[in-house]
């Protein structure tokens, strides 16, 4: 969210000063903000607090709770810790709780199913016609044939232990997400009736605790954590769920990710690449399909992280192959004040592979994106984004993102 790295930026020591931040604490609350051609213009709050100890950069402990919602009735409302040098231990511990509810995933089956082709729109009002509604019932069914509403509440931990810092950074990670899926909401737990989801995959939805372990390495050298201009950061991990841990479904998975900055301009032109390999075996509900392993929780093919262009969710498979290429070029800097910013654009170009499972490789299906962005940055780590997408699988039409951070 806007407010999330404003109010860092506002409060964290690193913002405006290099030296070690003196015991204490801060807190703010600011509102937040953010856009998404996928999920519509999103509003809230958002509150964080930190508290500073031993010297430690940015912080000891921050403290963040959010209140979120979109104008497409989706919920994101959460709690989250984030703890540095636990027990004196060179040992970082993320730990968060929320809840997550959508009425608008978008929903186009399995890859090689051959849904949300060009007839996609005949196909939403034939089968409103089947089911005999006329007017403006049949334009709402139609508009809802291609989505899926669930809900989950959920909680997680990552724990990372370093083994060496910097030039050549290197972690393990061990973690945990438990995710409780059912689906519509509270106050109707039902798929959207007869949209593609309920009359050709689960009739009454996907209902069930996931519970994920995850461990996995990293290794970082990269020279600016928010904004790099050269290094790399790669990370290797597997995952699993199974009934012995709680789950009400069996399977595994492992992501391999790797990310390579070059500077080509100093300060001026950046290249960024982010590959990634993502596969999973067993069986497993459309919301743990459409994610990707890893530290960091996103999901695809399509959307705004993972093929920005395509809708989110456009292509599901448990085999998914991710590339993505950035030119960043920033043409300004100005300084008033304490305060520094930087004016960037970005092009970009984002391609995705996915394939039903690994048992026959030959369902597939792929899509790329382009286009290009704005970036304004703010005191170094305070970054926003602006993106125009664009993909021939959406017949060149505008996905606009408005959000935080580059996308890696």
């Amino acid at each position: 969210m806007l407010a999330a790295a404003l109010l860092s930026a506002l409060l964290s020591p690193n913002a405006h000063a290099e030296e070690p931040p003196e015991d204490g604490f801060s807190m703010g609350a600011l509102p937040a903000v953010n856009y998404n051609s996928d999920e519509g213009f999103g509003y809230g709050a958002i509150g964080t607090g930190y508290w500073y100890r031993d010297g430690l950069q940015p912080y000891k402990y921050a403290l963040t709770l959010r209140f979120f919602m979109t104008t497409k009735n989706i919920h994101a409302h959460m709690i989250r810790l984030d703890g540095l040098d636990i027990g004196g231990l060179p040992l970082r511990v993320w730990a968060e709780t929320g809840y997550r509810s959508t009425l608008a995933a978008n929903f186009c089956g399995l890859v090689g199913d051959g849904h949300c082709g060009d007839d996609a729109a005949s196909v939403a009002t034939a089968a409103g016609e089947a089911a005999g509604l006329t007017g403006d019932d049949l334009s709402t069914f139609a508009s809802r044939y291609y989505l899926m509403r669930y809900t989950e509440p959920y909680g997680l931990f990552n724990l990372r232990w370093k083994l060496s810092d910097k030039p050549h950074r290197v972690e393990v990670m061990a973690g945990y997400r438990g995710s409780y899926y059912f689906p519509g909401t509270p106050g109707e737990v039902s798929p959207w009736p007869n949209s593609l989801y309920q009359s050709s995959y689960h009739t009454d939805g996907e209902t069930g605790f996931s519970s994920v372990l995850q461990a996995g390495m990293m290794f970082d050298n990269r020279d600016n954590e928010p904004a790099p201009n050269s290094g790399y950061w790669s990370e290797f991990s597997v995952r699993g769920a199974a009934p012995v841990w709680g789950s009400a479904w069996s399977w595994a998975g492992v992501n391999l990710t790797h990310r390579q900055y070059a500077s080509i301009l100093p300060e001026k032109l950046v290249s960024a690449t982010r590959l990634v390999l993502d596969a999973t075996w067993g069986d497993m509900p459309f919301a743990e399909i459409s994610r990707f392993g890893g530290s960091r929780d996103y999901s695809g093919l399509g959307g705004q992280y993972g093929g920005r262009g395509m809708r989110a969710w456009r292509y599901l498979g448990q085999v998914k192959a991710l590339g993505q290429q950035e030119l960043r070029y920033t043409f300004a800097r100005i300084a008033p004040g304490t305060q520094t910013f930087a004016f960037g654009l970005v092009g970009f170009f984002d391609y995705g592979f996915a394939a039903r499972d690994f048992s026959d490789l030959s369902i597939n299906d792929s899509g790329y994106g382009t286009g290009t962005g704005l970036r304004v940055t703010w005191n170094e780590n305070f970054i926003v984004r602006v993106d125009a997408g664009f993909s021939p699988v959406e017949d060149w039409g505008n996905k606009l993102y408005i959000n935080l951070d580059h996308i890696f």
